[in-house]
């Protein structure tokens, strides 16, 4: 058991997009749908004031972090004072948490699945507590989120979130949503690519997916202006385009 403290710089996120969660009887539920297991290592953001931390606690190993240092003293957590967007993949590197259980602060919603989507094959659970707006997001395939989000995870909304659950209470509903990670099939596997490919052009991350193909092959599937650009460049419209290829290449 641990209850230690890592203190790691990176106060340049907004502290009003985190509302603490006093519902206790949503605490219960959320711990409830996480289905931990003692071997597990629970990745914790925005842990606030920590009630949900130590109901987490009793459960397995938490890695809790939070931007503001309200760290106490409790066994089976590890507290990290820190931005969550700049230490997360060494936390995963340090701690190799299998699931995130959290009330994030829902102004790092989109960045953060950014960085889930980029270890998604190593996590059994993700359970969010997100602005019913995204969640919204989320569960669609209009959007280059939820487009991706759909390819490498089951994504089900369990519930929707009133205000008073919150302290303050946010200005809109909130809602628990669950990830888990998909059976591989040929579409995860090129999404899963090309997330971790998102430093190369769309075209030569195609050349390193593919390499069954001929390079005359690849040249003619990207021979339009969206493969000039990188993963994440891609606008929403251009994000269904790009789905729509790789839909009729699988087919």
């Amino acid at each position: 058991m641990d209850n230690s403290s890592d203190d790691l710089t990176g106060r340049n996120l907004d502290a009003t997009g985190q509302h603490y969660m006093i519902d206790k009887v949503l605490i219960n539920y959320i711990v409830q749908n996480s289905e931990l297991d003692k071997d597990d290592v629970v990745l914790e953001i925005g842990y606030g004031k920590g009630a949900l931390t130590k109901e987490l606690s009793r459960k397995c190993k938490v890695i809790a972090v939070d931007i503001e240092d309200n760290s106490f003293d409790m066994k089976n957590i590890v507290f990290v004072h820190a931005n969550i967007l700049k230490v997360f993949d060494d936390l995963f590197e340090k701690y190799k948490f299998n699931k995130i259980v959290a009330n994030i602060p829902y102004n790092i919603s989109e960045p953060l699945m950014r960085l889930l989507f980029g270890i998604h094959d190593s996590l059994d659970i993700v359970l969010l507590t997100i602005g019913k707006n995204f969640s919204d997001i989320m569960m669609s395939r209009e959007n280059r989120v939820g487009i991706v989000a759909n390819h490498l995870f089951d994504v089900e909304v369990l519930k929707v979130v009133k205000p008073r659950s919150f302290s303050p209470p946010p200005s809109v509903d909130s809602a628990v949503i669950r990830l888990e990670t998909k059976a591989s099939d040929k579409l995860t596997e090129v999404y899963s690519r090309l997330v971790i490919l998102d430093d190369l052009k769309l075209k030569n991350a195609f050349e390193k997916i593919f390499p069954e193909k001929t390079k005359r092959e690849v040249r003619e599937l990207t021979d339009r202006p969206l493969f000039e650009k990188r993963f994440y460049e891609l606008n929403n419209k251009e994000f269904l385009e790009l789905d729509q290829v790789l839909g009729d290449m699988d087919g």
